[in-house]
Parts: structure tokens; C-alpha cells; sequence
């Protein structure tokens, strides 16, 4: 991905959890619809007097029912934020607080808050221009109906708004939300080739290079949200440098944290570093631009959250780890992203982490492995989900890493279902899938 792009989808993706652009933009369209209508109407008057259905009112009439239209859209208005912060405040207690950019983030979310206002944007243009009765002889019929029209509309809209929200509110919901995003995100960040090798390892220093270093240091705090390798290229092909990055996106770094270093250290001066850690965009929260991490881990996270002592639901976990097998069976497949980078010449210039699959497996099932290790219901379904990946991976890196699940749930039926039946019954199902 070219660096600026990079940079973009980073924007777009602390961007599109807002309840603000959207809605601003659709009120925006709203106002230059009305008064679109309105200069039609002014225009073409004679053709709007044929139409006999229109509003046949006076002006002060109309501005008199625009004043309770407008007074009822902003209590209307109302209702709906306050359904939506009840929604968010529940989706937060029993699915985790991150997952409140699921729902925000959702299109068909803003869209609906973006007609309530801009209802009262359009309400409210047209009571201005009402306003002012020397524009027009007769009052303005065709863009009063229209208004009176969007009204109507709106009774249907907070309807299906209700009934999105019940909907946003079901956890199987959420689910099918952050899978959504998981795929499009795994699919956007991995390739289509199916990749049977053990993960590469990151090459090494020069010798030759490896006593001229300079290191390099982050000048503040936050989370790494995007490194623009494409600029780090070009950046050290045209300074002769070797840069290696010792961090990835996804990381947390404080200011003053060592972040990486440049090779020779002759040819890198202060400049060149303080050129290198802008390539790296840091802010306050977690982005799915380069971390291939971030969607698993909101997943995992309402697993997790289902088996806390104080939720306690199996079923949702069960869920998760359901949605967690169909990912995992296409991420593991697939070649991850190598952030290693040669010149034209090929010539070593970059060298940064990237994640493996080991990485993935263990974002996806470590800690509902280990929330569930008293729960037999949930270690079943994991050597169940976990024997039908092996079976028909190529991967031996995420073999091996999903072999290494299996040893820690053998361990924890020995640990917490000794001599009981429900360790016959799960030493059988590992058994079935030759574990």
C-alpha cells in the first residue's frame, strides 16, 4: 500500500466511528435540497399552482405548524440520542467498551441520526426563509410540503431506528459485526496465496554495519496506529541507511522508547531521525490500518467478557469461538505481510516486525482458552474448532502454534477435571482428532 494511502485509510478509520460527519454532511444536503425546491418553486410558480394537492395555507399558518413541526423533530431528536446512549451504555457493560466503535461505526447508525437532524436543519432553513415575505407573493406550497412530507417520513424512520437499535443490542449482532470487519480487514492486509512454509525470519544486521547504529527514539506517547514503510523506503534508499523498525502497529510506546535504529551511523544525523519516527503515526487509540491483530482481539474480547464470573454466558463464547474457527481457517492459509524491503538494487533498506501466525492464534484463542479452563462445554469446543483448522491447514507455523493450545487444555483437564467424567468425555474428543 503506497504510503499516502496508508496514511489515508488510517484517517478514514478514525474517522468512520464518528456520529458527527455523517449526520453534518446529510443535514448539509438537506439545507441545499430545500432550498434547491425553493428556488424551483420561485422560478417555475405557475406549473406549482396546477397542483391542486399542495399546502393551501397562509404563510403565517405554515409558520405556525413549522414551529410545532420543529419543536416535536428536536424532542424526537432527543429520544433518539437517548436511545442511543442507552444502547452504547449496555453494549459497553456486557460486551466491552471498545466494541462501542462497532456500533457507532455503522452506516446504516449514522444515517438515520443524520436524518433526524437534518429534518431540523430543513425545518428550520424554510421557518427562516418564511421569514422574510418579500421574496415571494404567495406562500412557497411545494417546498411547505415537502417539509410537511419529510415529517411523515420521520415517523417510519425513528420506527426502523428502533428496530435497528433492538437489533445493534443482541450480542450475535456485534458478533457478525466485528467478523465482518475481520474479514474485509484480513482480506485487505494478507494475500490470496496459500503459504505452507514456516514464517521467514527477519534477516540480520550486516556485520559489516552492525557496530554503526544509531538509535532511534519515539518523541511521544500513544499507540502506533500506521508506519508509513513506503517513506521509510524511499527514505533510506536516498540517504544509503539500513533502518530497522523494532516495533509494529498495534504497539504501545512511550515517549523516549527506543523504536528503532539506523545503520551507519555516519550517514544518519538528526535530521534523517526525526524524519524516520514521523514516518511512524502515533495517536491515543488502537486502528485496524496495518494491525491485523486489531479486529481478532475485539472479537476474543466478547468472549472473554461472556465467560467473566458476572456475565457468565457460555453460549456467546461458543459464538465467538465459532466465528474465530471460519477466520482463523483463512488467515492461517494466507501469506502475512513481511515488512522487509530491498532497494531496486536489492539491496537491504528496511527491516520492520510483523506479526505471525503464532500472533494470531494466540490473540484469538489464549485467553478464552484460559477463561474457559473450568468449563468443559467451551475446552470441547475449542479441541472441536481447533482439530477441524489442523486438519486441513498447510501452515506448519500454525500447526504448531494450535498444537501448543492443545497442550495447555490437556493440562488444564489434568489440572480441573481429574478423575471425573467429564475428563474421559474431552480426552476422547482429543483423541477423535489425533491430538
Amino acid at each position: 500500500m503506497k504510503s499516502w494511502a496508508s496514511k489515508l485509510y488510517n484517517l478514514w478509520e478514525l474517522t468512520r466511528s464518528s456520529l458527527f460527519y455523517v449526520p453534518v454532511i446529510i443535514s448539509l444536503m438537506f439545507i441545499g435540497g430545500i432550498l434547491l425546491v425553493f428556488r424551483l418553486e420561485l422560478s417555475y410558480t405557475e406549473y406549482v399552482e396546477k397542483l391542486d394537492f399542495l399546502y393551501a395555507g397562509s404563510t403565517e399558518d405554515a409558520k405556525t405548524i413549522l414551529q410545532t413541526i420543529l419543536s416535536a423533530l428536536i424532542t424526537m431528536t432527543t429520544l433518539v440520542i437517548s436511545i442511543t446512549m442507552v444502547v452504547l451504555s449496555l453494549s459497553a457493560s456486557q460486551l466491552g467498551p471498545r466494541l462501542i466503535k462497532i456500533f457507532m461505526s455503522s452506516r446504516l447508525t449514522q444515517i438515520y441520526i443524520g436524518v433526524f437532524f437534518g429534518s431540523i436543519a430543513l425545518t428550520l432553513t424554510l421557518l427562516i426563509l418564511l421569514h422574510d415575505q418579500s421574496t415571494f407573493e404567495q406562500p412557497p406550497k411545494l417546498t411547505i410540503s415537502c417539509c410537511f412530507l419529510l415529517t411523515f417520513i420521520n415517523l417510519f424512520v425513528l420506527l426502523g431506528y428502533v428496530n435497528h437499535v433492538a437489533r445493534s443490542g443482541i450480542a450475535d449482532t456485534t458478533i457478525e459485526r466485528v467478523t465482518q470487519e475481520l474479514e474485509n480487514s484480513l482480506a485487505r492486509l494478507t494475500s490470496s496465496t496459500q503459504d505452507s512454509s514456516q514464517h521467514a525470519p527477519a534477516p540480520s544486521i550486516p556485520q559489516e554495519l552492525a557496530q554503526q547504529k544509531r538509535d532511534i527514539y519515539s518523541a511521544c506517547s500513544g499507540y502506533i496506529q500506521n508506519i508509513q514503510y513506503p517513506s521509510l523506503l524511499e527514505l533510506a534508499t536516498k540517504h544509503d541507511l539500513l533502518i530497522n523498525i523494532e516495533c509494529r502497529a498495534g504497539d504501545y510506546i512511550f515517549s523516549g522508547q527506543k523504536v528503532g535504529a539506523i545503520f551507519p551511523k555516519s550517514h544518519a544525523h538528526a535530521d534523517t531521525e526525526i524524519n524516520v519516527v514521523g514516518c511512524i503515526d502515533i495517536g491515543a487509540n488502537k486502528t485496524g490500518a496495518q494491525d491485523i491483530e486489531y479486529s481478532i482481539r475485539h472479537l476474543a474480547e466478547i468472549g472473554l467478557r461472556a465467560l467473566s464470573p458476572g456475565i457468565n454466558d457460555n453460549f456467546t463464547a461458543i459464538t465467538v469461538l465459532d466465528k474465530l474457527s471460519g477466520v482463523l481457517k483463512k488467515a492461517l492459509d494466507k501469506e502475512l505481510p513481511e515488512h522487509i524491503y530491498h532497494d531496486e538494487q536489492d539491496t537491504l533498506r528496511l527491516i520492520g516486525r510483523s506479526a505471525t501466525k503464532t500472533d494470531i492464534v494466540h490473540s484469538a484463542l489464549s485467553q478464552i482458552r484460559d477463561a474457559g479452563k473450568t468449563k468443559p462445554d467451551i475446552l470441547y469446543h475449542l479441541i472441536v474448532i481447533i482439530g477441524q483448522i489442523n486438519t486441513s491447514l498447510q501452515s506448519k507455523e500454525a500447526k504448531q502454534a494450535l498444537v501448543q493450545q492443545v497442550a495447555f487444555i490437556k493440562q488444564h483437564i489434568r489440572d480441573n477435571f481429574h478423575n471425573k467424567e467429564e475428563e474421559t468425555y474431552l480426552l476422547n474428543a482429543l483423541e477423535k482428532y489425533s491430538f
